[in-house]
């Protein structure tokens, strides 16, 4: 008898069909990618160019930011925006929460 071998897939052709866990990767990376977006056209441009990442969950909309001082003026900015992002993307906002990451230049 010989043994059948299965042929490797490429993670490209994964990506592509959307299956599994790397096609809920690929959705809650577009999704994180929109929010961010959308979050940066709602702030004046120094601030928005200061967030490098964004995500709504249950409720809470996270910001990454790349230090303590913008993270405290989005925050003060926040009551100012909530409400047309979460329109815009079709989700309830409800806190604001804010992190600071070094993250992305």
């Amino acid at each position: 008898m010989t043994a059948k071998t299965k042929k490797p897939t490429h993670v490209s052709h994964l990506l592509e069909q959307g299956q599994g866990m790397l096609g809920r990767l690929r959705e809650g990376t577009a999704e994180a990618e929109r929010t961010l977006a959308a979050l940066r056209r709602a702030l004046p441009p120094e601030i928005a160019a200061q967030a490098w990442g964004a995500a709504v969950r249950d409720g809470t909309l996270t910001v990454l930011v790349r230090s303590a001082a913008w993270g405290t003026r989005l925050r003060y900015l926040a009551p100012r925006f909530t409400e047309a992002l979460a329109a815009e993307l079709g989700k309830p906002i409800e806190q604001v929460k804010v992190k600071v990451r070094a993250g992305r230049s």
